[in-house]
């Protein structure tokens, strides 16, 4: 089925010029649209499959992860395509212009998502083949990952921002994916962390992915509502600069972002509705 998709998006690619000529924008709108949708399937796909490789070992998982490369290289030419095209003509909505400009963005992004996704499982094969260190904190940091990929997706299915919104509210997720892996990397043998590169590498793949979620979120909230979106930034900003400080005896200070527990909270009740899983 899979590769039925690839050789039929291969079969069309180039000629979507010539399609599009004898279609409207509206058909052009839409043919963006469910290009966009798949792309963002696919891609979450890949991100699931790379974060499964890590935590199982799998080499049919890391396999899977690097599957779908042709696709979204294919997807990611024919928005780019479309976009193009669209630029051209006459556009009767301002909302059609942020549609278009948002699907080049968001286009852009799930490509680096995917190439991140990609590393990860390459990494995650060399630790298979050569019984590497495992960081249990990476487990936990690519369910977070797997997280944010997710509401985005189903921010995009249901062209709504409130998911995107939380997304945008984990501005702390990058910097604690560096303190988890620093805090465990300090606690191996000194002899042991020269093996502890590939941990190293996923850490900062799944770092990169978060930025594309940001990347991703913010573009949805441009398409769907720029109105709230300054006034979003500016309190995910005041989120993020706020901390609680507390201190054990006798021991170092400890700083809790409460940005990044409001954030947490922000994705469990997301996951804890059922509509949530129905894509």
């Amino acid at each position: 089925m899979k590769n039925a998709a690839v050789a039929s998006l291969r079969a069309n690619s180039g000629s979507s010029r010539g399609f599009m000529k004898q279609t409207d924008t509206h058909q052009y709108l839409q043919t963006l649209r469910l290009h966009l949708l798949d792309m963002s399937r696919v891609s979450q796909r890949g991100v699931d499959y790379s974060i499964k490789a890590y935590k199982l070992g799998c080499p049919e998982f890391c396999a899977s992860a690097r599957d779908n490369t042709d696709e979204i290289n294919i997807l990611h030419r024919e928005i780019t395509e479309i976009v193009q095209e669209l630029l051209l003509m006459e556009l009767a909505h301002e909302s059609d212009l942020r549609l278009i400009l948002t699907s080049a963005r968001i286009c852009n992004a799930l490509q680096t998502m995917h190439c991140q996704a990609v590393e990860i499982a390459r990494n995650s094969m060399r630790l298979v083949e050569n019984g590497g260190l495992r960081c249990t904190d990476l487990t936990t940091m690519g369910d977070v990952v797997n997280s944010l990929v997710r509401l985005c997706v189903v921010s995009l299915f249901d062209e709504g921002i409130e998911h995107a919104q939380t997304v945008l509210q984990s501005d702390g997720v990058e910097r604690l994916f560096e303190t988890t892996f620093y805090d465990w990397y300090r606690t191996i043998d000194h002899r042991a962390r020269t093996q502890a590169g590939y941990e190293l590498a996923i850490t900062k793949h799944l770092s990169q992915i978060v930025r594309q979620t940001h990347e991703v979120a913010d573009a949805i909230v441009f398409w769907l509502g720029d109105a709230d979106r300054a006034s979003l930034l500016d309190a995910s900003k005041r989120q993020h600069l706020l901390r609680e400080t507390t201190k054990d005896v006798g021991g170092p200070e400890v700083t809790v972002s409460c940005g990044m527990r409001s954030f947490l909270q922000s994705v469990d009740i997301c996951f804890a509705d059922t509509c949530f899983w129905r894509m």
